[in-house]
């Protein structure tokens, strides 16, 4: 069975960078991530034609929740698949996000601290069950359906499949 092609996070950066598309990579103080347009534009650079997994991101651009890479403990043990835009402007990009679950709390409260001194207080009961006798490691992902349906209609935007859309400032009622 063939499997999708994959690259690490920081692969990907390189790429762009050295194809001088750095526009395209959001740089912080504490690490970096890749805007929507540059996972399209680096699936160009590629030549990328079908779905790509870009893994181990920076641990302090994660939900706390992601569990460190033994490996690096700056990098997390996670994933995104890509989709490549069916016709030349439609609607591309992460379709699917996925992760192994912190199971250490020494590791969730070092996250939290990491990621601009987050109060552990609202998630102790999270970090409560890894304390748990029977907790096992669990992982974990998410499909956007809203971004898949765009991807597979070939709609330029998000917004053109939403079903229920989320409006700012208006309160609405189903």
């Amino acid at each position: 069975m063939k499997k999708f092609p994959e690259t690490t996070f920081d692969q990907a950066v390189d790429v762009l960078i050295k194809n001088k598309k750095e526009r395209y990579i959001n740089f912080t103080k504490q690490e970096s991530n890749v805007c929507a347009k540059g996972e399209i534009e680096l699936m160009k650079i590629l030549n990328i034609k079908t779905p790509l997994w870009i893994k181990y991101f920076d641990r302090d651009r994660t939900p706390f929740y992601q569990k460190p890479n033994p490996n690096n403990k700056n990098k997390t043990i996670n994933a995104d698949l890509l989709f490549p835009p069916l016709t030349k402007k439609s609607f591309g990009g992460e379709i699917i996000g996925s992760g192994q679950r912190q199971d250490n709390p020494k590791e969730i409260y070092d996250s939290l601290k990491r990621q601009g001194n987050i109060s552990s207080k609202p998630y102790e009961w999270y970090i409560d069950l890894r304390k748990l006798p029977n907790y096992r490691t669990t992982s974990g992902f998410g499909l956007g359906i809203e971004r898949f349906i765009a991807w597979a209609l070939a709609k330029v935007n998000i917004r053109d499949v939403i079903l229920y859309p989320r409006l700012k400032n208006i309160k609405t009622y189903p």
